[in-house]
């Protein structure tokens, strides 16, 4: 169906979008999610009210109406975590209008989202991350280049931790042993890069047939900067082949950098450092993970549990 907004609000919605990038610094997955959560709001609208939706509908809204959203997506078999980031979504840009002084937030302030079960990180085994990181080549028609630049970024994601997009951000002249990365919300901090991290990214940028000095580090085949979703796909097909568990991904990678650290005694706020995390509540979920595998050991060595 044709969404139906006045030119009014999709402006609004343009600027909305735009602050998220620029001042922000929101990621492009993040942006494109909100932006599909908000015309899935919008578009609701359209047939709840039977009219073209704006600015004075949006003032108008009765926390009926949202409960009326919610109804719609539980229809769709939307899980609880996708119906809580829509809700997330829906605020952030009514946000945006407030701060404006185009509307107030006393009713969608007071819509609450479902209790969410928590969801712990999966990380990816130690013996498989190191056994797939030392692969001579990925794929056998890959020309040698590729294979070295695949194997630079996972060996550089394993290695620190970093955000997939904070690692395709990089430029190749700020490659050194002490790099400076730029994560969310603009907050700088400094990663350490190992001997071995950095032998392979020079192996990378001197086999790869595109000039790397003016521009990004990691470029796709054509010579573009490298897509995050690239990644996954390649690591997708690369499962089954290198013994890796279904959920691999680039953040992964991320989730098994800081779940080893944790089980191999490092501290949560250094841990939290090197992480770009904001709060230390963003990193306790380690712990958890560090939990349960003490757990297992306690089980297997205490002396009555073999009575």
């Amino acid at each position: 169906m044709l969404l139906r907004v006045n030119e009014d609000l999709q402006k609004l919605v343009q600027d909305w979008l735009a602050q998220l990038e620029v001042q922000l610094c929101y990621s492009e997955h993040t942006i494109v999610c909100y932006h599909r959560d908000l015309f899935d709001f919008l578009n609701f609208l359209n047939e709840h009210e039977n009219a073209v939706v704006d600015l004075k509908i949006l003032k108008n809204l009765k926390l009926s109406d949202f409960r009326a959203w919610f109804s719609n997506r539980l229809g769709k078999d939307l899980s609880a975590r996708s119906n809580a980031r829509a809700l997330s979504s829906v605020k952030s840009f009514f946000y945006y209008l407030a701060k404006l002084n185009l509307l107030d937030m006393k009713v969608i302030d007071s819509v609450r989202r479902s209790k969410l079960s928590k969801l712990l990180p999966k990380p990816i085994p130690e013996d498989n991350i190191m056994k797939f990181l030392d692969q001579e080549f990925y794929f056998e028609n890959d020309p040698q280049w590729v294979t070295n630049r695949d194997r630079a970024l996972y060996t550089l994601l394993y290695s620190t931790g970093l955000r997939i997009s904070e690692a395709l951000n990089i430029k190749t002249k700020d490659i050194e042993q002490e790099m400076k990365i730029r994560g969310k919300g603009k907050k700088d901090r400094v990663v350490l890069l190992f001997p071995i991290t950095l032998e392979r990214i020079r192996t990378y940028i001197n086999t790869c047939p595109y000039d790397l000095n003016d521009g990004f580090l990691f470029l796709g085949v054509k010579g573009k900067k490298l897509c995050a979703s690239v990644v996954d796909i390649r690591l997708k097909k690369l499962q089954i082949l290198n013994e890796l568990p279904e959920h691999s991904s680039a953040h992964a990678f991320r989730h098994s950098f800081a779940t080893h650290l944790v089980r191999k005694g490092a501290d949560l706020r250094s841990v939290q450092e090197l992480l770009g995390h904001e709060s230390l509540e963003s990193t306790q979920i380690y712990t958890d993970i560090d939990d349960y595998s003490l757990l297992k050991i306690y089980e297997k060595t205490h002396p009555l549990e073999n009575e």
